[in-house]
């Protein structure tokens, strides 16, 4: 790294911190030494403070004295092993002379677990052509987004490289929209994959119905902090936002 590249990275991490880091003074409460007296203790101490808070887990981190509060929505907090402070942002290990996003490693475990929560039953899923997948990435999909329609015209292509292709639906406007209803007519007929093709080439498939996942995907995807479509995920959690062309997407994949 050049002196520029550092002054550069310096510059960045200081607006970082500036931007999202915050100090949220804590009561005074004096936690035990045992482990889990003092997730306890920080459980306790922050729905004292905020009742509602949406806690998912709270679990040690890689740095001992820093303890790791998951969110349902996908966010990550931190709080000091006594209880007295909240941290909010980004934690970085520089031990390597690299900088390593902690924050994100834990993000990338948190939304491949959550993603292992939808069945590939429930998908609507292109495969490779290749003997055996290359690669697999996991698509939140909306039939009346443009860049949704770019992506699935180049499915074929990104089969051919080996990318296998799993849908989940994300009707951006909602439970009961006109984008809802396409999806759900997709995912209901009776080869789905042909269905779902036709639909975001623009033609009208009709009106279907049956038990489906959508509401589920839906709220899925809103856990994971999807936000617009598409939202491709790797199979290690890590989160492409938005279109790709399906050369760079091998690329970032690996396979090329």
């Amino acid at each position: 790294m050049t002196k520029s590249d550092g002054k550069v990275m310096a510059s960045f991490l200081v607006r970082r911190i500036f931007l999202h880091l915050s100090f949220l003074f804590f009561t005074s409460a004096c936690f035990g030494n045992d482990h889990e007296s003092i997730l306890k203790g920080i459980r306790d101490n922050l729905l004292a403070i905020s009742p509602e808070m949406p806690i998912e887990v709270i679990a040690g981190s890689e740095i001992p004295w820093l303890f790791q509060i998951s969110l349902k929505d996908g966010s990550i907090l931190y709080a000091d092993k006594n209880g007295h402070f909240l941290f909010a942002g980004q934690i970085f290990d520089m031990r390597s002379g690299r900088f390593n996003n902690l924050t994100e490693k834990s993000r990338k475990k948190i939304r491949s677990d959550l993603l292992s929560l939808s069945p590939e039953s429930e998908m609507v899923i292109f495969p490779s052509k290749t003997p055996e997948p290359l690669a697999t990435i996991t698509v939140f999909t909306d039939i009346d987004c443009g860049y949704c329609r770019k992506l699935h015209r180049e499915v074929a292509m990104l089969n051919q490289l080996g990318v296998t292709v799993r849908y989940l639906a994300f009707p951006r406007a909602g439970i009961g929209s006109d984008s809802y209803e396409k999806i759900v007519a997709a995912w209901c007929s009776k080869d789905p994959k042909d269905a779902l093709t036709r639909a975001k080439l623009g033609e009208d498939i009709g009106d279907l119905y049956c038990d489906n996942p959508i509401e589920k995907q839906l709220k899925l995807g809103e856990r994971l902090g999807v936000s617009g479509t598409p939202a491709i995920f790797f199979e290690d959690g890590t989160l492409q936002p938005g279109y790709i062309e399906a050369d760079e997407m091998a690329t970032r994949l690996g396979i090329r």
